[in-house]
């Protein structure tokens, strides 16, 4: 991985061009590289975060509220108005215009930080632990992201918005606040209760293990919405097809421990694992290795751990160069 970038600060981030462009213009490729360089390199992980909030920001900077420049711009009057304690005229005009400045900034600063969301994020093949505000707790699956504000109003909902897939404890609040996962084409709001849901570009799918959950879709009136009960499944394709049915829902959350629950899982569905959740570009030259199917339990660990089990599994032989995987019946 390219070594130029370890002792990069949030300023050295903030001006590297490829950097840039991958915030602001990002395409498959260079998520992968980017992914796999922070998987690679944990130490930069907050410098990136803090770097990519401050370029997406500098796009479209928020206007400082009314309310601030009147609060700071009182304060500056307090002060200009205090006893004075020395001659006026060793008090330059400069210090008070610098005075004013950093009035002004703080408050900017202030609210950008409260008006910034929190993202949190995982690298291919991480799986991350998380405990939210309201002492929900979260955790991300490889290759995922979680966002959400800094603070929620106890008036208004408690919103987070999921890229990949997350298994949510979430807690009932007194006021019966709601909670919602926006994942994609489908918003899944709950009181209190366990779920999973995966949200990549092929499909959103949600398994729910206690309590109820309602789905809606944002382009649908809400009264529109679907509810769900323990031991349900539902999934909404790209293209809006739907397919709902009663499932047992520990296997779909054994990620959580590091295993991977098959049950006549095709070597297909294998393959959109290792490409969501380790990075991997897999080819298949013989089409009916796609409709193999395997049953059992195998551990997650490392992409090329994961590589070996469906080698033996499916008797395969692999053959990987870099992160293109290429796939052959023995």
């Amino acid at each position: 991985m390219a070594t130029e970038y370890e002792l990069f600060t949030p300023d050295d981030w903030i001006f590297d061009t490829a950097f840039r462009r991958w915030v602001l213009h990002p395409s498959a490729m260079e998520d992968r590289f980017w992914q796999q360089y922070i998987a690679a390199n944990p130490a930069q992980r907050e410098a990136i975060a803090h770097a990519r909030i401050l370029i997406l920001y500098s796009q479209q900077p928020p206007a400082v509220p009314a309310e601030q420049l009147d609060r700071s711009w009182q304060s500056l009057q307090n002060r200009l108005s205090e006893p004075v304690v020395r001659p006026l005229w060793s008090r330059s005009w400069l210090s008070v215009a610098a005075s004013v400045g950093v009035i002004l900034l703080s408050g900017l600063a202030w609210w950008l930080y409260q008006n910034t969301p929190e993202t949190y994020q995982t690298a291919y093949g991480e799986t991350r632990q998380l405990t939210l505000h309201d002492g929900s707790r979260v955790t991300l699956n490889a290759n995922s992201s979680l966002r959400l504000a800094r603070n929620w109003k106890p008036d208004a909902a408690r919103e987070v918005w999921l890229e990949g897939e997350a298994f949510f404890s979430v807690t009932h609040q007194r006021n019966h606040q709601k909670f919602v996962v926006h994942a994609r084409q489908l918003d899944v709001q709950v009181l209190g209760t366990e779920f999973n849901v995966f949200t990549r570009p092929k499909a959103v799918k949600v398994v729910l293990e206690s309590g109820s959950v309602k789905l809606s879709q944002p382009d649908k009136a809400p009264d529109q919405g679907i509810t769900m009960k323990p031991g349900q499944f539902f999934e909404v394709k790209a293209d809006g097809t739907q397919q709902w049915r009663t499932i047992r829902p520990e296997p779909f959350s054994a990620w959580k421990e590091k295993r991977l629950v098959l049950d006549q899982t095709t070597l297909a569905d294998l393959i959109e694992i290792l490409q969501d959740n380790y990075g991997l570009t897999v080819q298949v030259p013989q089409e009916e290795l796609l409709r193999l199917r395997a049953s059992g339990s195998m551990p997650l660990t490392d992409a090329d751990d994961v590589l070996i089990q469906i080698e033996r599994l499916f008797s395969l032989t692999i053959k990987r160069s870099g992160t293109t995987v290429t796939l052959h019946k023995l």
